[in-house]
């Protein structure tokens, strides 16, 4: 009694499992049962629900770039891009000057034990996380290298 129950399951599944065993017209790849469009859809949600993520925090947090050419006796380093990040308490002046203080004080690392010249090129100054920062000025100038985000909110 119990093997005529599983024998049309059996059927049933090595029957699915052959269809997809085929490849479709002009296709070097199994036929998938999955709407064609699955994939790109997932993308499209996972792109969707990182964007909602990134602007939902964007307000919370503030950042300061400043992008740099670095020179030594052996090395040259241009559009090198430091960022600080620093959780925005409401007041924008004094949060804005730690993140700065934070890259100067990276700059004289940087002097000290590495390059003989640092140059800063340009200095940007956001109300938004330093990853949404770096994509955008990463968009507009495709040379751009980043060092590093530095955590500002860390007592130094």
């Amino acid at each position: 009694m119990r093997s005529i129950r599983t024998l049309p399951l059996c059927v049933l599944s090595i029957i699915l499992l052959g269809n997809n065993l085929f490849a479709g017209d002009f296709s070097v790849r199994p036929v998938s049962s999955l709407p064609g469009n699955f994939f790109s859809t997932v993308k499209k949600v996972d792109a969707d629900f990182a964007l909602h993520e990134i602007s939902r925090s964007a307000g919370a947090k503030i950042c300061s770039c400043q992008i740099l050419n670095m020179e030594s006796a052996n090395y040259q380093h241009r559009n090198v891009a430091v960022f600080a990040e620093k959780t925005n308490h409401g007041n924008y002046s004094a949060d804005y000057r730690i993140a700065k203080d934070v890259i100067e004080k990276e700059k004289k690392h940087l002097k000290h034990l590495f390059y003989d010249k640092v140059k800063v090129v340009n200095h940007i100054a956001q109300t938004t996380d330093c990853k949404s920062l770096y994509i955008k000025l990463k968009g507009a100038d495709r040379s751009l290298v980043m060092y590093d985000i530095l955590d500002a909110d860390i007592k130094r």
